[in-house]
């Protein structure tokens, strides 16, 4: 009995490049768009209120691995003190200084690892995609040769 595993080979390729796309995608979003945008708000040297404030609307909402309800320090920091401070001036509309860019610092490397992160596994799921052609490719080539003899 031959046992012909292209179908299976063929959904595995499929299903984790849609895996590495769906994880990639927001990662190399922020990597290439958002963190060098909020870089270059954070290192402007005039109207700190105006660029902070544009930088923390960036850096506010977390990308999908950069999320603050993980149980690590830093999240814990973020998510009690940061956020609500950051959210409060907004709220109040109070100006930001110049020294209060170590909140916005915080944030930037949170995303910055979230990012990492993403694209890691963007990537090891990509190489999983590509294994899983390389049987797919394999299985095809067998199974024709197989029917060849038989």
């Amino acid at each position: 009995m031959k046992i012909n595993d292209t179908k299976l080979y063929l959904f595995f390729t499929v299903i984790t490049l849609v895996v590495a796309l769906a994880v990639g995608a927001p990662s190399y979003y922020s990597i290439l768009k958002v963190e060098p945008e909020a870089r270059r708000l954070m290192n402007a040297q005039t109207d700190f209120n105006m660029n902070f404030r544009k930088a923390y609307a960036l850096l506010r909402d977390p990308q999908i691995f950069a999320r603050y309800e993980n149980f690590d320090r830093d999240a814990r920091w973020i998510k009690t003190t940061v956020i609500p401070y950051m959210d409060n001036k907004i709220y109040n509309s109070r100006d930001f200084m110049p020294d209060e860019r170590v909140y916005l610092d915080t944030l930037l490397k949170r995303r910055v690892q979230g990012s990492e992160l993403g694209r890691n596994t963007a990537i090891f799921f990509l190489l999983l995609s590509l294994t899983g052609l390389a049987f797919l490719i394999y299985e095809r080539r067998k199974v024709r040769a197989e029917e060849n003899v038989g």
